[in-house]
């Protein structure tokens, strides 16, 4: 599981982190953006995970039968998501001009931050791993698409605490 969960970071990372001369961040996430950060790249991340396992999962497996679900339902709420995501991303983009591209409206910036994923997105997954992703997405299946960014928002906020790439806030002392 902390293999899995660095592989997500690291891909979370390399979407956000804009230019690899990155220096450490100054500022955390809160548990919120994080959430709205996660919640707005997953459907991203899915689709290249399902593109690149579905030649290498069985017929029959989640990833070729269900998880495409959790990504549509995911990705109907990208709209919804952006704002948080878009505060996240400011927050912790390497990119140099991070304060001019504060001031972009919307309709400007998101096309920028999702041309730069797209960029970014190339996740590193094996053949060999296929399996694997299919068993841990499975597993997630009971789960709703709300449920499941919670989960690994919450992961991503424990693992990325000391992170100088996403790094999170400390978890208050009453949560």
């Amino acid at each position: 599981m902390k293999r899995t969960a660095g592989f997500f970071l690291q891909a979370v990372a390399l979407c956000v982190a804009g230019q690899a001369q990155a220096a450490p961040a100054a500022k955390c996430l809160t548990p919120v953006e994080m959430r709205g950060l996660i919640g707005y790249f997953l459907p991203d991340v899915i689709g290249q995970v399902t593109q690149t396992c579905a030649a290498h999962a069985p017929v029959d497996s989640y990833l070729r039968t269900g998880l495409a679900r959790i990504g549509a339902d995911l990705t109907a709420r990208k709209p919804a998501t952006w704002p948080l995501a878009r505060a996240a991303f400011l927050k912790i983009s390497a990119i140099r001009d991070a304060k001019a591209m504060a001031n972009l409206p919307d309709a400007a910036l998101r096309p920028l931050v999702d041309a730069e994923i797209a960029k970014k997105l190339n996740i590193p997954i094996t053949p060999s791993a296929c399996g694997e992703v299919n068993d841990i997405a499975e597993a997630l299946a009971p789960l709703s698409a709300d449920q499941t960014v919670n989960l690994l928002a919450t992961i991503f906020s424990a693992v990325a605490r000391k992170d100088d790439t996403l790094r999170s806030c400390p978890r208050e002392a009453n949560r």
